[in-house]
């Protein structure tokens, strides 16, 4: 019995390996358009089910040139690999209609007809295949469509890649290579293959207009409306999935006209037209082709590029996390008169990591085709636009500028930490969120600070600080003791208000800090932790490494008592922030402090959430790397848990290092990272030992923390 509902069709032509079942239309008896069936969650199905005859292998056989039509076995083969085309799309738009069910039913009804057309081309070259004595049923197709959905899967732009992969690219594509193989098979006498080619090139420009019309309008919303593309072609670059890219929306034979009846842009139409591939533009190709890293350190408190690369601490992390990436990597930062400079990580790959990587730590750590920043900004994703390195207009990878200055905002940690429980009630009442507004009138703000203050209880010991809620290593608060009425508390805020307000609260006698990495899934999902730290800072806060443990299978772990509760406070809170829009890396800090009479300790969950990279994220992938590098062959297979300490060294802190193995015990052993390029930089090490309290003991007296 036929399916009597689009959705049961689709799952048919996915579920069946038969050739009837995918070429059963979404029609009913009548000839009516089936109904779509009931809403339900989406179906995720990773490859169509195939019978012996169709199934798909890797790599694609050349395909004749159209000169070479005038050979029957030539014009067999290409009919055989069009028709398989023409099947792979009515996979694909049943896939597509599956796992978006959310979709407006327009669009739902579009791809069901763009299914149909392409059945019903898929049987005119089956057909005209059997009348020269072709046949279909060889396991040799190619599977050249299905590659690429992984990469549709997990783009975090839904279904707008799907549109841009298959409408705006595949089939762009076809809009020449059917004019051109129209005439190829007509220049060698087969006018009945000239005229399905001819028929299928019509189609395919309503099917190029079905995705050009919906594309901006399914881009899954940021946090702020006006961030959306508006035009063609910024939502084609914003939401197509690599390696698919302008140069493959194309033949060598470019035609303007079907591109202008589907609706394109001039702009779009122009983008494809010069558009070139990485074999097209050889080793400059190969430098355009490749990850773009943005190191905007510290652009949390308003500048860009304020810390890179004026600061060596600053530059030093940036190349820590682009050992995250394929070492073809490249990091840009703008120079004057918006031109890029641009650094190479392979030439300064480290030894101890083995052979520069080909791929990054995780598949998903690796943007093409768009950009990797620190952290989005407004005035980043703008300068893209225009042109950002190599000339190339790039997208920032993750959420939206404007979605991170939300969750960027220590308010939102703050008030999220409140409504879930997250830190002691004790604590809690205690803070203030401060708008830019109220810092304007020092007076009364002062006021109003003095009588907060004066309602702590006596644990507090009325110590408190000021802290911007943008910002990062405890950069630009102000503190005090007993009274808030004091020159160095008043000269700050403008400033403070400038910087988009701040958090009074009391000021914590901390006694560990404690980091999680965790990432949100960009195709949806439930948050997942990567590791837990300890995480070594200064008596001020300022960040100055991680510490833990590595299990025989590669877990991260503080080994702290409150290790899991970290780690589950972590996830509550992010899933919060996913629920707003985060998708990607990022890192939620907490701690634990002396409360009541100094001898109890009590622990705040949530007292900042990074929505963006860490060095928590970095020390996490840079112990993946030497876990998988002839370094740690000495301890790798133990079989017990091994301790480690990420942290950077002065300049010339070789008597540190050796100071830190020494007191750190027999088996202990320090990894370099980085090749030293300036006298002035830090000097980063992955120090491992059998024993976590005596690394961490021997970090504490030599460096203090």
């Amino acid at each position: 019995m036929p399916p009597d509902h689009a959705t049961a069709l689709c799952l048919s032509i996915l579920e069946r390996g038969d050739l009837a079942s995918k070429l059963i239309p979404p029609f009913d008896a009548e000839g009516r358009p089936l109904p779509l069936g009931p809403l339900g969650p989406p179906i995720r199905i990773d490859q169509p089910t195939r019978d012996p005859g169709l199934r798909m292998r890797g790599g694609r056989e050349k395909l004749p040139r159209p000169g070479e039509l005038a050979d029957a076995e030539s014009r067999r083969l290409c009919l055989a690999r069009f028709a398989h085309h023409e099947l792979m799309a009515v996979e694909y738009f049943a896939w597509a209609f599956l796992r978006w069910p959310e979709l407006p039913p327009a669009l739902r009804r579009g791809f069901l007809s763009a299914l149909a057309d392409e059945q019903r081309h898929c049987r005119l070259y089956l057909d005209r295949l059997a009348a020269l004595g072709g046949r279909f049923d060889g396991d040799d197709h190619s599977d050249y469509f299905w590659r690429h959905a992984p990469a549709i899967a997990a783009s975090p732009a839904g279904p707008a890649a799907f549109l841009a992969a298959m409408g705006l690219t595949l089939e762009q594509a076809n809009l020449d290579f059917t004019l051109t193989y129209r005439d190829g098979f007509a220049a060698a006498g087969d006018a009945e293959s000239a005229a399905i080619c001819q028929t299928v090139h019509d189609d395919e420009i309503v099917h190029v207009a079905l995705a050009a019309s919906w594309i901006g309008r399914v881009a899954r919303p940021a946090c702020a409306p006006e961030h959306r593309p508006t035009s063609d072609l910024d939502s084609y670059l914003a939401a197509v999935p690599f390696p698919l890219a302008a140069s493959r929306a194309k033949g060598k034979r470019f035609e303007v006209g079907p591109r202008v009846r589907a609706g394109l842009s001039p702009a779009f139409i122009e983008h494809v037209r010069i558009a070139r591939s990485s074999q097209q533009r050889g080793i400059a190709g190969t430098r355009a082709e490749a990850p773009c890293l943005l190191p905007n350190l510290g652009a949390e408190e308003g500048e860009d590029w304020r810390a890179y690369p004026r600061l060596p601490h600053a530059r030093v992390a940036a190349r820590l996390f682009g050992l995250l990436l394929p070492a073809d990597t490249r990091l840009a930062y703008p120079g004057p008169e918006s031109t890029w400079h641009e650094e190479s990580l392979a030439d300064r790959w480290p030894d101890a990591l083995g052979g520069p990587a080909t791929t990054a730590v995780e598949p998903w750590l690796d943007p093409r085709p768009a950009a990797l920043a620190w952290l989005n900004t407004p005035r980043l994703a703008d300068a893209l636009r225009a042109g950002g390195p190599a000339g190339r207009r790039l997208r920032l990878a993750g959420p939206s500028p404007e979605c991170l200055h939300v969750l960027q905002d220590k308010r939102f940690t703050f008030e999220a930490a409140r409504a879930l429980g997250l830190d002691p009630p004790e604590l809690d009442a205690l803070i203030l969120a401060l708008d830019p507004e109220a810092l304007a009138d020092a007076d009364a703000l002062v006021a109003r600070l003095e009588q907060t203050l004066a309602r702590w209880p006596a644990w507090t010991g009325q110590r408190f600080t000021l802290k911007p809620r943008f910002g990062s290593s405890g950069r630009g608060r102000v503190g005090g003791r007993g009274s808030v009425d004091s020159a160095s508390l008043r000269g700050p805020l403008p400033r403070l208000a400038r910087q988009g307000g701040a958090l009074f609260e009391p000021w914590l006698e901390r006694t560990i800090d404690l980091s999680v990495a965790l990432r949100v899934p960009a195709e949806g999902g439930a948050p997942e932790v990567l590791a837990s730290f300890e995480m070594i800072t200064t008596k001020s806060g300022v960040y100055r490494g991680h510490a833990g443990l590595v299990d025989a299978d590669g877990g991260i772990r503080s080994g702290d008592r409150d290790d899991e509760r970290a780690r589950t406070y972590a996830r509550t809170l992010v899933e919060r922030a996913s629920a707003a829009g985060l998708t990607g890396p990022c890192g939620v800090d907490s701690f634990r402090y002396r409360a009541g009479d100094g001898e109890q300790e009590a622990y705040r969950g949530a007292v900042e959430l990074n929505a963006r990279p860490t060095m928590g994220l970095v020390a996490w992938g840079l112990i993946r790397r030497v876990l998988a590098s002839p370094a740690a062959l000495g301890f790798r297979d133990t079989g017990s848990p091994r301790a480690f300490l990420f942290t950077q060294l002065d300049p010339d802190g070789e008597a540190q290092r050796r100071a830190i193995l020494a007191r750190a015990g027999p088996g202990a052993l320090a990894i370099e990272l980085l090749p030293r390029r300036a006298p002035d930089e830090p000097r980063p090490l992955l120090f491992f030992g059998p024993d976590r309290s005596a690394l961490r003991e021997a970090h504490r007296v030599v460096l203090g923390c």
